[in-house]
């Protein structure tokens, strides 16, 4: 199995069949997740309760992993994902960024870039065009 298969291998568990356990079985245990919350990296624990918190506003999400890079034991891969809203089924389109570390199939570290605003947009939980109107000075809140 290719460090691109144990990437794939994540997103659909973790994200798309909403499998914590996988979490466990994939991670190693003291793993840590960088750059999915400002200034804090996230263990396994925090991250089955960030995978639940985000599952309770979306439906089960498609993520498609559409390009991967491998060197050594790193691997980089850039995605999409797509589902629904939860409340209103609206749907919602998002693209991210991860390079993992990965050692004898488990993944060790990893650093994140998600969207997170678009995703909130999309939420309806941050007004529309929102890094337009703070570049402009707009005060959101």
């Amino acid at each position: 199995m290719t460090n691109s298969d144990i990437l794939r291998e994540w997103y659909a568990r973790v994200w798309e069949k909403g499998d914590l356990s996988a979490v466990d079985e994939l991670f190693v245990p003291d793993a840590t997740a960088d750059g999915l919350v400002p200034e804090m990296e996230v263990g396994t624990e925090e991250f089955k309760i960030l995978v639940a918190t985000i599952q309770e506003l979306i439906t089960l999400p498609r993520v498609s992993v559409e390009k991967t890079v491998e060197q050594d034991n790193w691997v980089s891969g850039f995605m999409t994902m797509q589902a629904e809203t939860q409340d209103k089924r609206k749907p919602v389109h998002v693209s991210g960024m991860v390079l993992c570390r990965i050692d004898d199939g488990k993944i060790v570290e990893t650093y994140n870039a998600f969207d997170f605003v678009g995703f909130f947009e999309q939420l309806g939980l941050l007004p529309a065009n929102t890094i337009a109107l703070c570049m402009s000075g707009v005060e959101i809140g």
